[in-house]
């Protein structure tokens, strides 16, 4: 019986393909917000998060508001909370958006507050550009890794 290596390639890139897009169920702009408030303190060793609520102010925008505890480097533990603001960006509602509001907001915020003082432009402008850099390396280095694991498993699979 022959076997055909394409067809066993492609399978192993979708298995691949499928496996790296499962991931935390929180919605994308939580995460966004947990992260540029995040590196909004610089001084945090680790981060605790305590609570988080979505307030949606149709068709206006939604609010991700965080809670959360940081331990910085010398030890010291506080107390802070922080506010990531989505604009509005549709036309009209689908299903989808009625029965997740989420997704009918932007993904990244246009205006941030953290304990209770709001960011200028220029310093949401930076968290935003960083975290969309870190973001974007990530994703290469995935890549990298599962075309390096598939190219092993071809190189494998030649072999036999």
């Amino acid at each position: 019986m022959k076997t055909f290596l394409p067809i066993k390639t492609a399978l192993a890139a979708a298995a691949l393909a499928l496996g790296a897009c499962s991931g935390p169920s929180e919605d994308v702009r939580v995460s966004f917000c947990k992260n540029i408030s995040k590196a909004a303190i610089p001084e945090a060793d680790s981060v605790e998060w305590q609570s988080n609520e979505n307030t949606f102010r149709r068709p206006e925008y939604a609010i991700a508001a965080l809670s959360f505890d940081v331990t910085g480097r010398d030890g010291t533990k506080s107390m802070h909370r922080s506010e990531c603001y989505f604009a509005y960006d549709v036309l009209d509602d689908t299903a989808l958006q009625l029965a997740d509001p989420f997704t009918a907001y932007s993904t990244l915020p246009f205006a941030m507050t953290l304990d209770g003082r709001m960011l200028p432009d220029a310093e949401l402008v930076r968290l935003r550009s960083d975290e969309q850099a870190r973001i974007g390396k990530a994703a290469v280095k995935a890549l990298e890794s599962n075309a390096k694991a598939l190219a092993d498993k071809v190189r494998a699979g030649i072999g036999q």
